[in-house]
């Protein structure tokens, strides 16, 4: 018993050393408030374009990207579905025909005796999370593009135009309009197929039908546009189409900036002809009457008596 009890306590001071010494220890490797180093700054979150590690490709998309936003001031940003390379071909030919003179083949293109000039819109597909972090990294579009990222969702396609141009963008709008097909088949003829195909008995044999797949309809439409650094929804596009083109402006500046010089010409020289003259006769006679005054009552009853 007396050697069981020793024995547990040997056990106990071994214990309590081999604590002590670990204690020792790590005080003596912690390091000391000299060395400890700073806080780490908080990362920034999404990080700067700068900043990021791209692959070759997306470097490459990137720089496209970049090139593109900052060489125009109008952006139209479209989300599609289906759309296959042809029909992107076949807008893009009919978008570069609004540059062209207007022809019974090409309705809206430039009005006939008209000295304007279109520019050929740029139409791309593009990666939305790479374009909002072209557009981020631009001071210029900066600002518009803050919830561009919630807004785009799915295939994103990309529209510029090099200037703001109302017509042409209204011309533009219609042609994006009339390029689609438009779906044919109404809900409620649908909703009574599948009825029938729910009625109809299984085939002898067991198992069920195959049932066709319906024709994908390719879709095209406009989800805002970036116009100058601002960002606008297709509900407010309406009122950038109702604008005067810029030639008509720079007419109805011109014409508010010559009215008034107009006029006091108008002035100075109705006042150099008749009007001058007529002011200084009446000038004149005052002047006269002054040096002659008229005769008293008395004198013309005296004169009239003699």
């Amino acid at each position: 018993m007396f050697q069981v009890s020793s024995t547990r306590g040997t056990i106990q001071k071994t214990c309590k050393s081999i604590q002590i010494r670990a204690l020792s220890l790590t005080t003596s490797q912690a390091p000391t408030s000299a060395e400890v180093s700073p806080a780490k700054e908080k990362r920034r979150w999404p990080l700067p374009a700068s900043e990021r590690a791209f692959t070759p490709r997306k470097k490459h998309l990137y720089a496209e990207y970049t090139a593109l936003t900052s060489s125009n001031d109008l952006h139209l940003l479209l989300g599609h579905a289906d759309m296959s390379a042809s029909l992107l071909t076949k807008l893009r030919r009919q978008l570069a025909e609004t540059c062209l003179p207007r022809s019974p083949s090409n309705p809206f293109g430039i009005p006939k005796g008209s000295d304007i000039t279109r520019l050929p819109p740029k139409l791309l597909v593009v990666r939305c999370h790479m374009l909002v972090a072209a557009l981020r990294a631009q001071d210029q579009w900066k600002d518009g593009s803050k919830n561009l990222g919630s807004t785009l969702r799915g295939p994103v396609a990309i529209l510029s135009l090099p200037t703001l141009d109302p017509p042409h963008l209204t011309a533009i709008l219609k042609v994006l309009n009339r390029t689609l097909p438009k779906p044919s088949a109404p809900a409620a003829t649908s909703v009574r197929k599948g009825k029938e195909d729910e009625l109809a008995m299984p085939p002898l044999g067991g198992g069920g039908t195959k049932k066709p797949k319906e024709p994908r309809v390719p879709s095209l439409q406009v989800v805002g546009g970036l116009i100058e650094g601002r960002m606008f929804k297709f509900e407010e596009l309406d009122r950038v189409t109702s604008l005067p083109s810029l030639q008509v402006l720079h007419s109805q500046i011109v014409g508010l900036l010559s009215g008034p010089p107009a006029q006091l010409v108008g002035v100075l020289s109705q006042a150099a002809g008749g009007r001058l003259l007529r002011t200084l006769d009446g000038f004149r006679q005052g002047l006269e009457d002054a040096q002659n005054p008229a005769p008293t009552d008395g004198e013309a009853s005296s004169g009239s008596a003699a």
